[in-house]
């Protein structure tokens, strides 16, 4: 709808009504116009002719006005036909503008439809691409892993094989090793428990023996000698207290002893068997004690001269017989019950500490086994870890065994 505003009231009205009411108020004021012209000519007529003319004044006003009227008529018609046909134009050029509008609304939709279309192909070729290359990525990464895996495969075998070959010679020294472990236990066990007395390697050339013990009282007097051997087999060998006997004459020791594991059927925990004193681990020290002391008698019955063989019989009576035995034995129970005690403390130590550290290796195999399969299929795109790589953290337990130790 076309409108326009009113000059005078300031309001939206529709423009075939506003030209028509311009046109009608042109007319009327022409007509006015012309009336009170024409009305002034027909007073003046009047006036001068007021009687005789009167009629013709009526026919000629009532023809002017006719004549007004149509003249009115006709070009108010004429305005309205105008408006009329400007009206039409506008619509026919509005809808002219509405087809164009349709047109090329429609050929943005073909061009967005076929940039779309375009878009998809696009995407379609590019996923077809992608897949390619990623399937020959994988190929390439699996004949990669293939290779990797069979080098880790023949770096284990070789692993296996030095191990196996490793293990093999330490079985074969296990037994002197093992020998070895226990003289120097024993060696550690006797300094510590006898301050006083000289601890010392057997010199070479006495094969058996392992150690001698030069008993010495607290004014560093000597009271005897002691020649430990230490045994760590599976079974009794006889020939052993033959040859430290003779080991001991060639010393000139007092007393022999033999710590072995295993002891004659005769002796379940220690005994004098064959000339020679017998005994486990577990009795070798409380034993130690009780023959220093036999020794600070024989040095004190030696230095008496008086009733000298008497003494030394009543000395080797009291050392054979269930006496000594019984007092040996409650003095021995006494420090193994300590020993054992601290033993079971070191047994539970070494338990946690062995849990811990075989939760924190398997802690430690699943994330390097997590890596490595991360590193077959990521490749060098994977950070490297040099803790993995130097293997730093596949060795928890390095520090507790040093502290076991």
């Amino acid at each position: 709808m076309n409108t326009i505003q009113c000059p005078h009231c300031k309001k939206q009205v529709e423009l075939s009504e506003a030209l028509t009411h311009q046109m009608r108020e042109t007319v009327r004021a022409e007509q006015d116009a012309k009336h009170k012209i024409e009305v002034e000519k027909a007073k003046l007529e009047l006036e001068q002719q007021e009687a005789s003319h009167k009629k013709e004044l009526e026919l000629v006003k009532s023809e002017a006005e006719e004549r007004a009227l149509k003249r009115a008529k006709e070009t108010l018609e004429l305005e309205l036909k105008n408006s009329q046909n400007e009206a039409e134009e506008v619509v026919i050029r509005n809808k002219k503008l509405q087809e164009q509008l349709l047109d090329m609304t429609g050929e943005i939709r073909k061009m967005k439809q076929k940039d779309g279309d375009r878009e998809l192909e696009m995407k379609k070729t590019l996923l077809r691409e992608r897949e390619i290359i990623e399937t020959e990525v994988t190929k390439s990464q699996q004949e990669k892993s293939r290779l990797e895996k069979m080098e880790l495969q023949k770096k284990l075998n070789d692993t296996q094989k030095a191990l196996e070959d490793a293990q093999r010679k330490a079985q074969q020294t296990s037994q002197q090793l093992q020998g070895e472990v226990l003289e120097l236990e024993l060696e550690n066990q006797l300094k510590g428990m006898f301050p006083s007395d000289e601890i010392a390697p057997v010199p070479k050339g006495f094969e058996g023996a392992d150690l001698l013990q030069t008993v010495r009282n607290k004014f560093g007097q000597k009271a005897g000698v002691i020649l430990w051997e230490t045994k760590r087999t599976k079974s009794w060998d006889g020939k052993w207290t033959a040859k430290l006997r003779e080991n001991k004459r060639m010393i000139d020791a007092n007393i022999p002893i033999i710590v072995s594991e295993v002891l004659p059927k005769e002796i379940d925990t220690f005994g004098y068997y064959e000339n020679i004193w017998v005994t486990n681990y577990k009795y070798a020290i409380p034993l130690a004690h009780v023959l220093r002391i036999g020794l600070f008698e024989l040095a004190v019955a030696k230095a008496t001269t008086a009733n000298k063989d008497e003494r030394l019989e009543a000395l080797f009576n009291y050392l054979v017989n269930d006496g000594f035995r019984n007092k040996f034995e409650a003095q021995v129970e006494g420090i193994i019950a300590l020993k054992s005690d601290l033993e079971s403390e070191q047994r539970t130590t070494i338990t946690r500490w062995k849990k811990r550290e075989m939760q924190l290796k398997r802690l430690m195999s699943n994330t390097a086994t997590m890596y490595g399969e991360l590193q077959g299929i990521m490749g060098e795109a994977l950070p490297s870890l040099p803790s993995l790589d130097s293997g730093t953290l596949l060795a928890p337990g390095s520090e507790q065994e040093s502290l076991l130790e």
